[in-house]
């Protein structure tokens, strides 16, 4: 008997579905011998598609069913949606369970069905006491052909689910069942495997992810207990594990020997222990085996699909394992120098076994992480970054490493629908590692989405609950959402965590300015700069602070101090530049601009980017001419893309390619261009308030524009919500030609001069500590 949804038993009864019983009183999916335990949030999730089976249900609405009243995003459906379907062996093409409808939401295809009310009344809720070993064994059910056929599925779980009450009865695999790998102690005399030990710790960890249903705390997190003494009920409670993973390793010329044990961190009890003794390097079988021991120590399922996971990591000789297990060590230490020697010892890894998928993957990574230490462009990378990935995805295509990789790249090269394409990918194979999360985390944060960026900010804060850099993103992600408070917690966890890294004080000096505490901003600013000096964004982010407060001379003396401080950092930071333009205008005009322009090079660029923020300077300057060539040059440059002129990044802080283009074609007389212009940045804005943006940089685009397009009273509307979330531009709303229009309304200058009361109350507090440490160290 199939079900409509005028027949749906309620949600809190059994059900069949295809070949499972299910039972959300309990949350439990069984079928023969098997039984399998879900999180009640994705047995909601199940039974609300049981309830309009054949039916399309769409992400907001499983969202409101689903996740009432909780702040996440659809990441959070998908991430439940792939837990489902490693359950259900749903893997083939085309689906038998739940189909993905393109754009519009998921439907569950299997049969639906309601049990015999006599199976439905014999199920247990709980586990009944065995009383006799002579139980007869489980029957055998042979799976239909073709299509699942209802009646027959029925019948046979009718008789399974009759006779399931008398059998011996296997634990629930628990349903947050959650391990830590501690980093391997080196016991070999003279400490000279540390770096070994780190990684096998590292992809130890990487191998149990492989198992859909155990959650693996990220190795950041595992590494923050090196050395310490804690109790591992302690390490429990921080971790929120149910387990822990600890290990030592010594050598001894060409053997080693390594031992772990598996403990529970409720009782502190040891579950399982085991040593091996192996050659050199020889020390896949001992991940391998780990791996399984532990699946069957806490009765988890290892699947056809998992093996193969496992197929795709295995390096086929010894010594490429042991070069790779070096590697990746050195490549976690994230620096130049240990990058250079990642990239060297992966190489030998291949050397020793060419179809060594996995250290192709992450030799392309390596090669990629250059442009942050030799300040290489991504694109003059990938002559050698894709010939290494396309070789790994034709001989090891569900390896979750290479999606990950892949999609960081796309992402970097501003390639977006690819990289989400890639991101969602590795989530779907491994969805209970950080890797994929935070990766799909910062995918969604720089395209202007903070709820689905939150959604997997926190998944992976939850993997990884002592790594700084997640609450900073989280924080990142609550302060574009105007959501202030949370935003202030997230980045006070993160400067907990981080004590020593500029980078979350630079967070959080955003997270005060996005509030207009412009003393309390720039003093998390000057904290940055005390950690390193050399940074050129942190001096960049003061200096535009000074800006909005309208301090121009001491953006100007900020910018210097950059300069400076990191020559070539500063050179190549657009935005510090536009401080430096700007500052020169205040002191000269267009004669200081094209001083400033001269000394520094501008004029001679091929930065799209600069291009545009330097016809923004011109067309200040009343420069129209000018800033419709630079606009020209920059429209016409191969390293501009799609995503560089729509920028919901960029958009979020107030400034808009979009917008400067427009502007620079009405100038000239092109009237319609200018006006396609608008009606892009129109769409982008749009989009974003949809997506939950509410930084004032986006309402000061949303009154700009309206203000261009002839709409004064909406630009007053949208200028005024900008104020309430902290804008203070006033300088740059006077000099900008955006609110020409705007000059001689009364409201308009009185929305001004409210700003500027409020700058110069926080200029006078600021004044004197200016003065005694202008380079706030």
């Amino acid at each position: 008997m199939l079900l409509g949804p005028e027949l749906m038993s309620p949600v809190n009864e059994p059900v069949l579905i295809g070949d499972w019983l299910v039972d959300p009183r309990d949350d439990s999916l069984a079928r023969g011998t098997e039984r399998v335990k879900l999180e009640p949030r994705t047995m909601r999730l199940l039974m609300r598609l049981a309830q309009s089976p054949g039916q399309v249900v769409s992400q907001d609405e499983l969202l409101e069913s689903v996740w009432s009243g909780v702040v996440v995003g659809t990441a959070s459906v998908y991430q439940s949606m792939s837990q489902l379907r490693k359950v259900f062996g749903d893997n083939d093409d085309p689906p038998r369970y739940i189909e993905t409808v393109a754009r519009k939401g998921y439907r569950l295809i299997a049969p639906v069905a309601a049990p015999p009310k006599s199976v439905a009344a014999a199920l247990p809720h709980e586990t009944p006491p065995v009383t006799s070993t002579e139980a007869p064994p489980p029957p055998t059910v042979s799976k239909p052909k073709g299509r699942w056929m209802a009646l027959a599925a029925a019948a046979a779980l009718a008789v399974m689910a009759a006779a399931w009450q008398f059998l011996p009865r296997t634990p629930l695999a628990p349903s947050q069942a959650t391990i830590v790998v501690l980093p391997f102690v080196d016991l070999t005399d003279g400490s000279t495997q540390q770096m070994f030990c780190d990684g096998l710790t590292e992809e130890t960890s990487n191998w149990l992810a492989q198992i859909p249903s155990l959650r693996v705390v990220a190795h950041s997190s595992a590494f923050a207990y090196r050395g310490r003494s804690a109790d591992v009920r302690t390490i429990g409670k921080e971790l929120k594990t149910s387990h822990l993973l600890e290990g030592s390793l010594r050598r001894s010329g060409d053997r080693m020997r390594i031992t772990v044990q598996l403990i529970d961190t409720q009782t502190g009890f040891q579950l399982w222990s085991e040593s091996y003794d192996e050659k050199a390097g020889d020390v896949l079988r001992v991940q391998e085996d780990v791996a399984r021991q532990v699946a069957g120590n806490l009765e988890l399922r290892i699947s056809a699909e998992t093996d193969s996971h496992f197929d795709s990591r295995r390096s086929r000789t010894a010594q490429a394992q042991e070069m790779f297990l070096n590697a990746r060590a050195h490549a976690l230490r994230f620096d130049a120098a240990s990058n250079e020697l990642a990239i060297t010892l992966y190489r030998q890894a291949i050397r020793a076994d060419p179809s060594f998928a996995l250290a192709k993957v992450w030799l392309a990574h390596a090669i990629g992480n250059r442009r942050y230490f030799t300040s290489q462009r991504t694109e003059d990378l990938l002559p050698e970054i894709l010939p290494l990935l396309a070789e790994a995805e034709k001989t090891a295509p569900k390896l979750m490493d290479l999606y990950v990789v892949r999609g960081s790249i796309y992402t970097d090269l501003r390639r977006r629908e690819l990289a989400e394409r890639d991101l969602r990918r590795a989530l779907e194979i491994s969805p209970n590692t950080v890797t994929a999360t935070s990766k799909l985390g910062y995918f969604n944060l720089t395209g202007a989405k903070p709820r689905e960026a939150l959604s997997y900010y926190t998944m992976t804060a939850a993997l990884d609950p002592r790594d700084f850099g997640w609450p900073a993103y989280r924080c990142i992600a609550l302060t574009d959402m105007a959501m202030f408070e949370e935003a202030e917690s997230a980045c006070g966890q993160a400067r907990a965590l981080g004590p020593s890294s500029p980078w979350v004080y630079s967070v959080s000096s955003s997270l005060d300015a996005a509030r207009g505490r412009w003393v309390e901003a720039l003093r998390y600013s000057e904290q940055a700069l005390e950690r390193d000096k050399d940074i050129a964004e942190i001096h960049g982010e003061r200096a535009r602070w000074l800006r909005r407060l309208g301090l121009m001379k001491e953006a100007g003396l900020a910018f210097r101090e950059a300069v400076a401080a990191n020559p070539d950092g500063a050179r190549r930071n657009v935005p510090l530049l536009v401080v430096g333009m700007t500052a020169a205008i205040d002191n000269g005009g267009a004669t200081s601009l094209r001083a400033f322009s001269a000394e520094f090079g501008l004029d001679e660029s091929d930065d799209p980017a600069l291009l545009f923020e330097l016809a923004n300077a011109h067309l200040m300057v009343k420069e129209e001419a000018q800033a419709r060539a630079l606009v020209d040059r920059a429209l016409a440059s191969d390293k501009l893309t799609g995503e560089d002129l729509e920028s919901a990044w960029l958009a979020r802080t107030g400034r808009s390619y979009l917008l400067i283009s427009g502007v620079a074609l009405r100038e000239s007389g092109e009237a319609a261009a200018a006006g396609r212009r608008f009606a892009q940045l129109e769409t982008l804005l749009a989009r974003m308030v949809d997506d939950g943006v509410r930084t004032a940089g986006l309402f000061e685009l949303k009154a700009q524009l309206a203000a261009l397009q002839g709409r004064p009273d909406d630009a007053m509307a949208a200028l005024r919500r900008a104020s309430e979330l902290g804008w203070s531009s006033v300088w740059l709303a006077e000099h900008e030609p955006y609110f020409n229009s705007m000059r001689s309304r009364k409201d308009f200058q009185e929305l001004l001069a409210a700003a500027r009361t409020r700058n110069a109350s926080a200029a006078a507090q600021l004044r004197n500590r200016l003065v005694q440490a202008p380079s706030g160290v």
